[in-house]
């Protein structure tokens, strides 16, 4: 299986240097945003990042940017002053995995 692998780019060794690229590329983006004044993280996920796409896939790259200028609250006690503050809220209507967010004003205590 390993030969099979390695034949086909999908080796240990691929999967590992692909992770390792896909670490690196996180941190430039967080430098970069960092050098433009925002609190901004990068995050790579999915096949890409995780060495598990064999080449000739096309497979797309999946990035989650986290705004840490944003405060998402599951209760008031989460408040934070100076940023952006939503609540979570669920109702009825909304499906178990998914909240509305109620955007908070930045000088509420």
């Amino acid at each position: 299986m390993s030969k099979v692998l390695d034949d086909i780019g999908a080796g240990k060794d691929t999967v590992m240097e692909r992770r390792k690229t896909f670490l690196e590329r996180e941190c430039m983006h967080d430098i970069d945003h960092k050098l433009w004044g925002r609190d901004v993280n990068c995050f790579h996920f999915g096949s890409q990042s995780e060495g598990t796409t064999i080449p000739g896939l096309h497979s797309d790259i999946d990035l989650l940017f986290s705004d840490n200028d944003v405060s998402i609250m599951r209760v008031w006690g989460d408040w934070e002053a100076g940023i952006w503050n939503y609540m979570m809220l669920q109702d009825d209507i909304t499906p178990p995995h998914q909240y509305l967010l109620e955007d908070i004003r930045q000088s509420t205590a």
